[in-house]
């Protein structure tokens, strides 16, 4: 299994409250709405970040990251590159986010505890 942390950045005419809205109340419920069987995405959650900060610790500037899970990179790779997402998903995101700010980054999980 392939997780893919991606890292969300608004447009710059929105503020950090609009963005969430439209991502949360827009552009997720679009997602619910494809076609079955079409999103091999095992696991979709949205992050957002808190208000919190921690002395002495940078805090990353990204107003959310998406985690999605597949089976392989070739499942990505094919839904990122499919019809239904550069003319249905990826035209939504031109809505709320800077998509030449998103940051991609695919991975592993292993445990440690907990």
């Amino acid at each position: 299994m392939i997780k893919l942390s991606i890292f969300l950045t608004r447009r710059a005419d929105l503020s950090h409250e609009e963005f969430v809205d439209y991502w949360t109340q827009q552009h997720t419920p679009l997602l619910s709405r494809l076609p079955a069987g079409e999103v091999p995405v095992r696991r979709y959650v949205q992050l957002l970040p808190t208000d919190d900060e921690i002395p002495g610790i940078t805090t990353a500037d990204y107003d959310g990251v998406a985690e999605v899970w597949v089976d392989s990179i070739a499942d990505a790779a094919r839904w990122f590159t499919s019809d239904t997402y550069t003319t249905t998903v990826a035209a939504d995101e031109e809505n709320f986010l800077d998509r030449s700010r998103t940051r991609f980054l695919y991975a592993t999980e292993s445990p440690i505890f907990g």
